[in-house]
């Protein structure tokens, strides 16, 4: 009968790093909901009325620190299980991203059962951070997934700015869907197009204190210095 144990050192290491990635899994979300009310002015969008009903490949630029978190909120707004795209060094250093919707960039097998499964996969085609006048060439794999999984690509764009408010305000604005197939000059020149009403949006806007017209609240963040002293000037007759 042999003398070794069931469950060694091995076994037992694994264990506990499942359970701490479980648990930062668990709090992920959380930790969101409030970076992105605290750090924020809030987040304003100009959507089209319908919504993708099942799963859906978005399309969207990648220039600020906060896009992932936008994209998961967007997700949740819709009410569609959220996915996104990450690249294999980034899974490597987090591992525990996957278990709220990160999937790695070499595995597309897993990217399109999100998208067949109804989830909404958020991908950056310009591939990496860049800045933010500029939009990059966008690389095919969204399309690759989108016409695998026989779903629509839903392009979209956001800007993160300063403008009259103490902290940064986010907008943010979604087109209506291409088919699957369009190909990833089609889904730059729609994010593109986007971007640019956006900007004319921003520029348009007279009054730097007050939301762009036309964008609804779709996340309410910190108030101001200047807006929290407003709220008591009516105690003192001011």
């Amino acid at each position: 009968m042999s003398s070794a144990r069931p469950y060694g050192p091995a076994w037992w290491r694994a264990r506990a790093l499942a359970r701490v990635e479980q648990g930062i899994a668990w709090y992920l979300p959380h930790a969101v909901r409030r970076a992105l009310r605290r750090d924020l002015a809030g987040i304003w969008g100009r959507e089209p009325a319908a919504s993708a009903a099942g799963g859906a490949v978005v399309v969207v630029n990648h220039h600020s620190w906060w896009d992932g978190y936008l994209a998961w909120l967007v997700a949740a707004r819709a009410q569609r299980p959220f996915a996104v795209l990450v690249d294999d060094a980034t899974l490597e250093r987090y591992p525990f991203f996957r278990r709220v919707g990160a999937v790695g960039v070499g595995d597309l097998r897993a990217a399109v059962r999100r998208a067949t499964a109804g989830a909404w996969l958020f991908v950056f085609p310009e591939g990496r951070l860049g800045p933010a006048h500029e939009l990059g060439p966008f690389a095919p794999g969204a399309d690759a997934i989108a016409r695998m999984a026989g779903v629509p690509v839903q392009p979209m764009a956001w800007r993160v700015v300063m403008r009259g408010q103490q902290y940064p305000e986010v907008y943010l604005r979604r087109g209506p869907a291409l088919p699957a197939g369009a190909g990833p000059d089609a889904q730059r020149r729609a994010v593109a197009a986007l971007i640019e009403a956006l900007d004319r949006d921003l520029v348009d806007a007279t009054d730097a204190e007050a939301p762009v017209p036309g964008y609804a609240l779709l996340y309410g963040g910190r108030r101001s210095s200047q807006e929290r002293v407003a709220r008591w000037r009516r105690w003192w007759g001011a």
